[in-house]
């Protein structure tokens, strides 16, 4: 029996999988939903821009036919009847076409189509960027509460033990019944937050295997350490390298790349395209009055000239000068808000990184206060409602330094995110 019980928790273990938090954003990074369907988008892309390559080849085209013929028309010369025709007709043609000069409209097609590439690469980076900081937001937010409960669990044993020392001594007579009853009363106030952590946390390990693309009914543990790492940051090199690497400026600067190669392709519409082919052409009869095979080779030069569009093509090149305009302004608008946003990020680091310090510096006071106020309270030197007030304001203590840690890594993936930072 025993060895079954060990055998049935090995299994268990290897079933379950452990993350720190950069196993838990590798993990991410190759299985988020999302970033598989940006992959596919980036995929796509690519194939896009084969076919605009493909444009630059010449099309080869195969067609063939028989025809079997009633009646076959008959002309007589000098009283000699000549059949105009054949009854039965064979034909096989293979032509090929070649756009030869079309004032470099195929090469911007081609351009717009590298640049559309591009920008589903970029979107597929930032996105990586994103997965990152939410996998880390996302990890310290568990560990929070994975400690939250372990705290209010061991917070409610510490009351219960207390209401039990209250209960005694109520029965020695030496503290009123008020005194125990508030102690019992404040224990049993600490349960609901128990039950109300131990549900958040599930509901929140069940978003991670969400975000971290894993099945549903897999287990999983956590391992990291909840501390602030100090660091420090220069805002204008930060500004900087977000202006230089963030997806989104590089993207809109692709997109007024793409309207400028569009505002040249509509200024070329009205050119003429130059075509060039030929048409290999195997038939039979070769002949109008004969039964033979033969075949010809025919080359082919040809121009198509939109002369007229009914001033459609006008109102194209307007269209993309204002595209052209609009991608500007976008571009410079999106830049104001990243610097706002990596200022945001940078102040709220500063903040979370002086409150972690205070809030650490706090619990440490409070479970000394505790300490002094639970001897006191053996020793008669203390009510009921001191110890009670000590063991809350510890208790919020360590809540408020759990959040602040949570806060100060949280801040700090911020910054990673403002800047674009890939690891």
């Amino acid at each position: 029996m025993a060895l079954l019980i060990a055998l049935l928790l090995s299994v268990a273990s290897a079933d379950t999988m452990h993350f720190t938090v950069g196993e838990a954003i590798d993990y991410a990074l190759q299985n988020n939903p999302q970033i598989e369907q940006l992959s596919i988008e980036f995929q796509k892309s690519k194939e896009h821009v084969g076919q605009a390559i493909s444009a630059f080849y010449p099309t080869i085209s195969a067609n063939g036919y028989y025809a079997y013929i009633t009646d076959v028309p008959i002309i007589e010369f000098d009283s000699i009847p000549i059949p105009f025709g054949t009854h039965e007709n064979y034909n096989v043609q293979l032509s090929l076409q070649q756009v030869i000069f079309a004032w470099g409209k195929l090469y911007n097609a081609y351009k717009i189509s590298d640049l559309a590439g591009d920008i589903a690469e970029l979107n597929l980076v930032r996105k990586r960027q994103e997965v990152r900081y939410s996998v880390a937001d996302a990890f310290y937010g568990l560990l929070v509460l994975e400690e939250f409960l372990t705290q209010a669990r061991e917070n409610l044993e510490q009351l219960y033990r207390y209401a039990a020392v209250v209960e005694t001594r109520y029965k020695a007579g030496l503290v009123s019944q008020f005194d125990l009853l508030r102690a019992q009363v404040q224990a049993e106030n600490l349960k609901p937050r128990v039950i109300n952590t131990a549900n958040t946390l599930n509901i929140a390990r069940e978003g991670f295997k969400l975000l971290l693309g894993m099945d549903m009914y897999a287990e999983f543990m956590l391992s990291g350490e909840l501390r602030a790492i100090d660091e420090e940051f220069s805002l204008d090199d930060l500004i900087v390298s977000a202006l230089e690497n963030r997806a989104e400026i590089k993207n809109l600067k692709n997109a007024e790349k793409i309207a400028q190669l569009n505002q040249a392709i509509t200024r070329r519409t009205n050119l003429p395209t130059l075509v060039g082919g030929a048409t290999y052409d195997h038939r039979k009869p070769f002949s109008f009055t004969g039964e033979e095979w033969g075949s010809s080779l025919t080359f082919n030069l040809g121009f198509e000239w939109p002369i007229f569009t009914g001033f459609g093509n006008l109102h194209k090149s307007r269209e993309a000068a204002l595209m052209i305009k609009e991608a500007r302004l976008a571009l410079e608008n999106l830049e104001r808000a990243v610097v706002f946003e990596v200022k945001q990020a940078h102040m709220s680091y500063l903040a979370a990184k002086e409150a972690s310090g205070a809030a650490e510096y706090n619990v440490a006071q409070a479970e000394k206060s505790v300490e002094i106020v639970a001897t006191r309270y053996k020793n008669g030197l203390a009510t009921n409602l001191e110890v009670l007030d000590a063991q809350l304001a510890m208790m919020q203590a360590q809540a408020n330094y759990l959040q602040e840690v949570k806060n100060y890594n949280t801040s700090l993936a911020e910054i990673y995110k403002a800047i674009g930072k890939e690891e």
